[in-house]
């Protein structure tokens, strides 16, 4: 626990910040079996308020309810490769019955081609949107939050879309 702390004390004072809304353990690595204390760690950093919600990250249902039967609290959000070749229907199934956010890594698929998929591509045209507009609504609408991202400034405005979308 206490080299999470300093973990994350070095980490706010890099980012010159007072605290951070959301902190996930990024893996539970079951190997080594840390995660629960990190996850100790975590809760007294919210309690002192450092850090606003606390969340995980590739964890499986059973991990998640070992942070709970520790602990008492549950992840806000479990942060897992979601997209239209992998929607992980039971995994998010899992987290709407226990009010955990599914925040959808890769939401558009790196790399795989999803965006010049023709239905994809129709949908898009139908509608007056980009492709990788169509595929965030497609995240929004299954009740997911995706976390997009781009390192081509040409696809910056297509980001923005969340905001437009939501509404």
């Amino acid at each position: 626990m206490i080299s999470a702390l300093r973990g994350f004390e070095a980490s706010l004072a890099r980012l010159r910040l007072d605290y951070v809304d959301l902190l996930l353990i990024h893996w539970p690595l079951p190997v080594r079996d840390l995660y629960l204390d990190t996850w100790r760690a975590f809760i007294r950093l919210q309690a002192d308020g450092l850090v606003r919600s606390i969340g995980v990250s590739n964890f499986l249902p059973h991990q998640m309810e070992r942070l709970v039967t520790e602990t008492g609290v549950w992840p806000v959000v479990n942060q897992v490769e979601i997209h239209p070749y992998f929607s992980q229907r039971d995994l998010r199934d899992w987290h709407l019955k226990h009010n955990v956010v599914s925040q959808s890594w890769s939401p558009i698929g790196a790399g795989m081609g999803l965006l010049d998929e023709s239905t994809v591509r129709r949908i898009a045209g139908n509608h007056g949107r980009t492709p990788a507009q169509v595929v965030l609504r497609w995240h929004l609408q299954l009740g997911a939050a995706p976390i997009p991202k781009s390192a081509d400034a040409a696809h910056e405005g297509e980001l923005r879309c969340l905001r437009l979308l939501s509404v």
